[in-house]
């Protein structure tokens, strides 16, 4: 009877992961509202001022004198979109942006040619062809995904081989600090210290990593899909 009393019976497997489930799409629907609201006044200069700083340092690494596929996840307003096709004077890149906000998209096309594909999508579950791109992109948005390792899944998946996955994510140096953006920025959910980041890549079968501090607040990851 007492050893009968001392077993533990755990709940099945299904019963733990939908909380997880449900936390994930909380968060998510949480994102999707926090992005629209903030839609309208996502191109002001302070905004693309600090946006800018995430940008730049992606251009180094895009061979514009190279034929290529390029996905920009989270691409909000379609910014970093809108340069690389200013900078593709040869016209070499096909470009496509997703965002899970509908009211970011709706200003991305407004000031995008057509040449330019969005569609609203969760990172989590992208509607792309495996092997299909030779850049994937995200900036600025990393710390918002509910689930990161999966993120990274659906990047590699969505890569050609050989192709870079590029993640420019808000770096404060001190864990204090980035318990603090985790507390009080809307919709955050993780922010990564850079070995943490390296260890997401390295998870993920990524391969020729290499890490840089793209301005004072970021650091840029990229990885090979060998």
């Amino acid at each position: 009877m007492d050893a009968q009393k001392s077993i533990k019976v755990h709940p099945p497997l299904e019963k733990v992961v939908v909380p997880i489930k449900m936390i994930e799409s909380k968060k998510i629907e949480e994102n999707k509202k926090v992005f629209d609201t903030w839609a309208p006044k996502y191109d002001i200069n302070i905004f693309q001022f600090w946006m800018k700083k995430f940008h730049r340092p992606v251009f180094q690494e895009i061979n514009l004198e190279k034929k290529s596929r390029i996905i920009d996840l989270s691409c909000g307003t379609g910014e970093l979109l809108q340069e690389i096709k200013k900078k593709d004077t040869h016209h070499n890149i096909s470009l496509k942006g997703i965002d899970l906000s509908p009211k970011m998209l709706d200003i991305a096309r407004k000031k995008l040619p057509t040449t330019i594909i969005l569609g609203q999508q969760n990172v989590l579950g992208l509607k792309e062809k495996n092997n299909t791109y030779d850049y994937v992109i995200s900036t600025e948005a990393f710390h918002h995904y509910p689930d990161q390792k999966k993120a990274l899944q659906e990047m590699m998946r969505i890569a050609k081989k050989e192709a870079k996955i590029i993640v420019v994510d808000i770096n404060f140096f001190l864990r204090p600090i980035h318990w603090l953006f985790e507390t009080f920025e809307p919709g955050c959910v993780y922010i990564n210290s850079r070995q943490e980041m390296k260890t997401l890549f390295e998870q993920a079968g990524l391969k020729q990593i290499t890490q840089k501090r793209s301005f004072l607040f970021a650091v840029m990851t990229i990885g090979v899909k060998l």
